[in-house]
């Protein structure tokens, strides 16, 4: 068999040289060398660093010379690895002095960008935003059609509830971030309103396939990306997307926060997709009805009974599944609401608020553990009761009594449900019960500092604390509400009764600006009425600072007419303020012109009589009035 010869370019023989060479210089053993060296001297630098004798930023250095020294020490074998001695060539200055300035180049960069990182972490430490103080921002609809909003809702809200049950987060609820989903605002900016140090956000998209849900942590300090994670599913698999956005947050998180986070899964309560997507659509539009009411009444009705619809398709999707039949109920609650106070047809708001009622209970009859189905209920019989249809005051006295159950078991079923606590302490302001009001609105205001009705929680926790005679608290309050709605008006009011009280500093000119803001900023159809209330309130201030003349020209500028107060109320204040200014005789006065167009109103006998009375107990006259 004849022997076949191999000419110079076979690859063959090509490759053998290869390996003839590589043996020849000795390159295996010199790497092999160079890593365990290399690696045992990364450890000691570690250890250094565990022992905080090195800084942290030394081992990512060492780590960067480590690697280039990699091809560093290849190339000191490939030159000098065979036996015998060699010169340093030209090739080999180059390339060791490329490699040396790349390093020391990367190692700069990595050094400034760790100062950077340092100084960012120490301001926003400074700052207060906490890493684990989270705001889940609204995911945004990047669907061509614009189509896939209300699932980009769906696993914003549920992802909100999953978070908020992890107890080493505080996570900002769905009502502190529902302003922030339409504006235009940094997110940077939104974490310091939020006063979060981690915010998510993330966007909805069509593929040809299915859906892409893109998730992304960002810091709050700085606005800047720290982690993305992108979900692809199959069409119309929400649920499954919910899921696995789920799983993909609590891996950023853990990133962030250096600590597991545990995360059940996003439980939709039902296993059934077209009942979901009918949910979620349907609180979409009551959300849409919430903004239409002040502009466009009729529009905000059309959206609340489309809302209906929906949800009754909903119950069909899935009979078992309560959510659709509480959802319902509050549909009906505020489409009632709207009804009797945008028309004023108070039996028409009744009728809505019977279907609800019914809604309410099927709700409940599916799922008698239902927090959130309870409440509505409970909403519903205090709107009836508040709507007062009915002549029998045992009756009415009965409504309210079922309505404080049902909002006091939903408060027992979910003791973070806000909104149980805010209707609660709404209806303890129609019993009179100021501790109630107190307790209830101080823990719907800690539960959800967020709610719809925030400012009213507030409103009530200054009147509450300034009927009980606690000054001091009823400031508190009152501040708190300026800060936070500085352009409502009510609390520009507050500061104004404060200003009456004997503690308080005696500010002529301050009074004024605040009663001018008080008059500006209240709606155009109670601007002439809150114009003499705050003549009255100044006419206070003007009494305590030692002027009586201006302040009876004050008195007279913000008297009571038929017309701008029907209920004749300016007088009860006026009598509130000569009271509270020592001018008993100018206070039963004042009363008496009160009690003579409230005949049936009664202002308490001792024990129940608000404090701006007690003083009067020895004047002439009181008494009859007391008796009357």
């Amino acid at each position: 068999m004849a022997t076949r010869v191999r000419s110079p370019s076979d690859p063959d023989a090509g490759i053998m040289g290869i390996f003839s060479e590589i043996k020849e210089r000795r390159l295996l053993p010199f790497m092999g060398a160079y890593l365990v060296t290399g690696f045992v001297a990364l450890e000691g630098v570690d250890q250094l660093v565990s022992y905080e004798i090195l800084p942290v930023i030394a081992y990512r250095i060492a780590l960067i010379f480590y690697v280039f020294g990699i091809p560093g020490s290849l190339t000191i074998a490939w030159f000098h690895g065979a036996k015998g001695r060699q010169d340093i060539p030209k090739a080999e200055l180059v390339i060791q002095g490329v490699l040396l300035v790349a390093a020391i180049a990367l190692s700069v960069v990595t050094f400034r960008n760790d100062r950077a990182e340092r100084e960012l972490a120490a301001a926003s430490l400074e700052s207060g935003l906490e890493p684990d103080r989270l705001a889940v921002l609204y995911f945004e609809d990047f669907s061509s059609g614009g189509e896939l909003g209300y699932v980009a809702d769906g696993i914003t809200e549920a992802l909100i509830d999953e978070l908020s049950g992890v107890r080493s987060l505080d996570v900002v609820s769905k009502n502190g971030v529902a302003s922030f989903r339409e504006a235009d605002i940094s997110i940077d900016s939104v974490a310091r309103a939020l006063e979060v140090g981690s915010v998510i956000r993330g966007t909805v998209d069509e593929t040809r396939d299915g859906l892409r849900v893109t998730t992304v942590l960002v810091d709050g300090f700085s606005g800047a990306d720290l982690e993305r994670s992108v979900v692809e599913i199959g069409n119309d698999d929400f649920l499954a997307a919910r899921d696995s956005v789920a799983a993909s947050v609590a891996l950023l998180l853990r990133e962030r926060l250096g600590e597991e986070v545990q995360l059940q899964g996003l439980k939709a309560g039902t296993e059934s997709v077209e009942a979901w997507s009918m949910v979620q659509r349907a609180d979409r539009l009551i959300s849409q009805a919430e903004t239409q009411r002040d502009t466009d009444l009729d529009a905000a009705l059309g959206s609340l009974a489309a809302a209906d619809s929906l949800l009754a398709l909903a119950e069909s999707a899935d009979p078992s599944w309560a959510r659709p039949s509480a959802l319902r109920a509050h549909a009906a609650f505020r489409a009632a609401f709207f009804t009797a106070t945008g028309t004023g047809d108070l039996e028409a708001g009744g009728r809505i608020v019977q279907q609800g009622l019914e809604h309410a209970e099927s709700a409940i009859a599916r799922d008698p553990r239902s927090a959130y189905a309870v409440e509505q209920r409970g909403a519903l019989r205090y709107l009836l009761y508040l709507l007062d249809l009915s002549t029998d005051t045992e009756e009415a006295d009965r409504l309210l009594d079922a309505a404080q159950a049902d909002l006091e078991s939903a408060a027992d079923l979910d003791p973070e449900l806000a909104t149980a606590y805010s209707m609660l302490s709404h209806l303890h302001y129609n019993r009179n019960d100021m501790v109630a009001v107190v307790l209830n609105a101080r823990r719907a205001y800690e539960e959800d500092a967020y709610l719809r009705d925030a400012n009213r929680v507030l409103e009530r926790l200054f009147w509450a604390h300034y009927d009980l005679e606690q000054f001091r608290d009823a400031r508190t309050w009152c501040n708190e509400g300026v800060e936070r709605f500085p352009d409502d008006h009510v609390f520009e009011e507050c500061r104004l009764w404060l200003m009456l009280s004997s503690s308080a500093p005696v500010d002529v000119d301050e009074a004024w600006r605040i009663r001018d803001r008080f008059v500006s900023l209240a709606p155009t159809s109670e601007r002439e009425y809150n114009e003499r209330l705050g003549n009255l309130l100044i006419a206070g201030v003007l009494r305590r600072a030692s002027l009586p003349d201006s302040a009876e020209a004050m008195f007279e500028r913000g008297a009571s007419t038929e017309e701008i107060d029907p209920l004749a109320d300016l007088w009860m204040y006026q009598a509130a303020v000569r009271s509270t200014t020592d001018d008993p005789e100018g206070a039963v006065e004042s009363l008496r012109r009160y009690l003579a167009a409230n005949p049936t109103n009664d202002i308490g006998a001792d024990g129940q009589m608000h404090w701006w009375w007690k003083r009067l107990r020895d004047q002439p006259g009181f008494e009859a009035l007391l008796r009357r």
